[in-house]
């Protein structure tokens, strides 16, 4: 597959993993930031308000996947116009994805918000009578469509190229947050409230950091209206459906997989439970390089793997390969040796220790090979094949989980609930790999569209690429 210079293969290898390692730091900080509000809520030492803190966060977390498959989308059709040498409609078309962003993260959050009475009704009498529950929804909901601004920001950046301004714009509200939590939340005394104001404080500040640096790096023409670059806006508005759509869709199906081996996880008691809610911390941070992958995946493939010559995009595969099998490996070797101290760390009862240290012992195994399909994701997005995430993601939340989960606990009790739907991911992202590999053999240069030269919108238009 690498039949390119080793010099050009050395390039792009340095810019996979530039990209790669920037994409997983901007997630990493964003993941320990959760981490410490929900350590400064938990010393109110009231369980309400931490049931809050989680339902915040799952309502953030669904506009999130909806807003992420929009930015992707959207910066690879960029990708491609700046590699096509049309740059001229490029400040028009960020304000739009900007615009389209945000406005469908609002349009999510307004749903979220008419369904927020059941919702505080689930946290029980004392949290919706008292504890400032309502308004720190009611902030949340607004720093999400804030955190929209910056994700998109952010992509932006990466599909131009910058990954490291990316990466400065998501530590500005990781920053911003690190420091307003502590202050409000237990300085000034305003609990849930004051968790509420740092969020939306910190995403906007990571919005505003966005919009200055796009609009110094490449500029924002609001002046959407015009007739003549009216065809180009709606190629790139359908481009972007076309890729965003399957792309959510297929991510809704991982929180459905996850509730069912949550529920049957539970009927090993609570001891199981609090041994997988440390596996899920460990695996944030362990791999948040891979759940940074389609992010910073995808602008480096438009460059390389749509063009004339098959070699520089094929070596961009393999860099990627490469790093993911490299980080498994070493991920896998560090849970090998942390996995006692870890669970000491956190005093474990016996039967979640041993939960734990199977799941860091066996499990990295087959998130090795997951890791791998997140490559196959970012494909499927580059060569516009974006269905087939649809129906591997839920191929994997169906047959690759109920099956699996249920056989391996009925063998191996707690552990095989979740080593079960690990290993039945993993066969599933295995034919997600073969038919991604399958796709980048037979990858033909990608014929322009409206989009992506801007043809049909005028004359100076289409001479732009």
């Amino acid at each position: 597959m690498n039949d390119s210079p080793p010099e050009l293969r050395a390039s792009i290898g340095r810019d996979v993993l530039e990209m790669a390692i920037t994409s997983a730091l901007s997630l990493l900080a964003l993941f320990l930031t959760d981490i410490l509000t929900l350590t400064y809520v938990s010393r109110l030492h009231d369980e309400a308000m931490l049931a809050a803190v989680g339902v915040a966060k799952a309502l953030m977390f669904i506009n999130s996947i909806v807003v992420t498959g929009i930015v992707v989308a959207g910066g690879r059709v960029i990708t491609r116009r700046v590699e096509a040498g049309g740059t001229r409609l490029v400040p028009a078309l960020a304000a739009q994805l900007l615009v389209v962003a945000v406005g469908v993260s609002g349009a999510v959050a307004l749903v979220e918000w008419r369904f927020l009475d059941p919702i505080v009704g689930w946290l029980g009498d004392a949290s919706a009578s008292g504890g400032g529950t309502r308004p720190f929804l009611w902030l949340m909901l607004a720093s999400s469509v804030a955190m929209a601004l910056t994700q998109a920001c952010a992509q932006l950046l990466r599909a131009l190229g910058d990954s490291r301004r990316a990466l400065a714009v998501l530590l500005v509200a990781a920053g911003t947050l690190a420091v307003l939590d502590p202050l409000l939340i237990l300085g000034l005394d305003l609990a849930l409230p004051g968790a509420g104001t740092a969020g939306l404080l910190a995403a906007a500040a990571g919005g505003a950091a966005g919009l200055w640096v796009v609009k110094r790096r490449v500029g924002l023409v609001m002046r959407l209206h015009l007739k003549r670059h009216r065809r180009a806006m709606a190629g790139f508005a359908r481009r972007i459906v076309r890729i965003s759509l399957p792309y959510t869709l297929g991510n809704l199906a991982m929180p459905l997989a996850i509730t069912f081996m949550l529920g049957q996880l539970a009927a090993f008691g609570v001891s199981a439970m609090a041994g997988m809610a440390l596996m899920d911390r460990v695996l944030q941070v362990a791999y948040c390089l891979y759940f940074a992958l389609p992010s910073a995946l995808v602008p480096v493939f438009s460059r390389h793997l749509l063009g004339d010559d098959p070699g520089p995009g094929r070596a961009s595969v393999m860099a990627a390969v490469r790093l993911v099998v490299v980080h498994g490996l070493v991920v896998w070797a560090v849970l090998l040796v942390a996995a006692p101290a870890l669970a000491e760390a956190f005093a474990l009862s016996a039967p979640a220790r041993a939960l734990f240290e199977t799941l860091c012992r066996v499990g990295a195994g087959a998130w090795l090979v997951i890791g791998l399909d997140f490559i196959a994701v970012s494909v499927f997005i580059t060569l516009d094949r974006a269905w087939w995430i649809t129906l591997f993601s839920w191929l994997r939340a169906s047959v690759g989980t109920v099956p699996f989960v249920l056989a391996g606990a009925e063998r191996f009790g707690a552990s095989g609930v979740v080593l079960g739907m690990w290993g039945g991911h993993a066969l599933v992202a295995l034919a997600s790999i073969a038919t991604a590999t399958l796709l980048v053999r037979r990858a033909r240069p990608a014929r322009p569209t409206v989009a992506d030269t801007g043809a049909g919108a005028s004359p100076d238009a289409r001479s732009l690429s």
